[in-house]
Parts: C-alpha cells; sequence; structure tokens
C-alpha cells in the first residue's frame, strides 16, 4: 500500500516535471521568436537612423564606414554635386527646395546599379561608391549625368513647379 502510494506519487512528480520542461521549451522558443524580431527591428532602425531623411540615401558618417571598411580591389568613387537647391528655395520656397532634393536623390539611386552605396556627402555633394572598373564607372558616370540634368517637377500650393538641379 505504501509502495503503491509512492509508484503514484512519483508518477505525478514525474508528470509534473515534464509539463514544467514542456512550459519551458514552449517559453525558450517564444523568446527566441522574440529576440530575432528585436534583432531585426533593431536592423532596421540602424539602416533608417543611417538614412538622409530627405534624400533617402545614406549620412555622410555612413559613407565614411563605407569607404573604411571597404575592401581593397576595384572601387570607383562618383561625386556628383548638385547646385540647384539654394536656387529652389530662393525662386519658390523651402518646401519646394526638399521636394526637388529628395527627387534628385531618388534619380540618382535609380540611375546606379543596385549594387551601388549611395549617399549625401554634403548639402548639395552626393557620392556614390561602385565595385566595377573604370571604364564601367565612366560609362555609369555619363549615364548619371544625363540622367539627373533637366526639369523637376514640384508641387507649391497645389500647382506644379519646375525648379533645375544641375
Amino acid at each position: 500500500m505504501v509502495s503503491a502510494a509512492i509508484l503514484a506519487a512519483a508518477d505525478s512528480i514525474e508528470q509534473s516535471i515534464e509539463q514544467i520542461r514542456q512550459q519551458r521549451q514552449l517559453m525558450v522558443s517564444q523568446f527566441l521568436v522574440e529576440i530575432r524580431m528585436l534583432h531585426r527591428r533593431i536592423d532596421l532602425l540602424e539602416t533608417a537612423a543611417s538614412l538622409d531623411d530627405l534624400t533617402k540615401l545614406f549620412k555622410r558618417d555612413e559613407i565614411e564606414r563605407q569607404l573604411r571598411s571597404a575592401s581593397e580591389g576595384k572601387l570607383c568613387l562618383l561625386l556628383v554635386r548638385a547646385s540647384g537647391f539654394r536656387e529652389a528655395e530662393r525662386q519658390f520656397n523651402h518646401e519646394v527646395a526638399t521636394t526637388l532634393a529628395a527627387a534628385f536623390g531618388k534619380r540618382l539611386r535609380n540611375s546606379l546599379p543596385p549594387s551601388a552605396i549611395v549617399g549625401r556627402w554634403s548639402e548639395e555633394g552626393f557620392i556614390a561608391l561602385l565595385s566595377v572598373e573604370k571604364p564601367e564607372a565612366m560609362a555609369s558616370a555619363k549615364r548619371v549625368a544625363e540622367h539627373l540634368s533637366g526639369d523637376y517637377a514640384c508641387l507649391q500650393w497645389g500647382k506644379t513647379v519646375h525648379p533645375r538641379s544641375t
């Protein structure tokens, strides 16, 4: 009789331990999923923090970090100076100038290969890091110059205006 009670107690303890182990495994897997989600969120926030709010291109400090960590080999720098932002602000207003800068950044990004690292170096200076040979970099530079010049459409008080970025 005592041995039956001890066996029943042992079975009960074993079942309780198994339940605790299963609950612990579930909690650990839930924590791992949450940690992965938090890591993804941190990565997204770090990327967002390294982007210029206006142009959605990398900021200068991120470009400098990329340059420092670049491996030896073929790397070409494409420097672009856009001089129409201040003029657009004088001629129209600040909103037109910011829209122009954003449109310029988007055109610049879209005119380069997807592998290019593109950033805003200064208020009117932009930079692209290309992992290509010199002839291909020269062709990219020519394509960028052609693609970036010309009129840009911006809204001012509900009307379309066309500031120039050069």
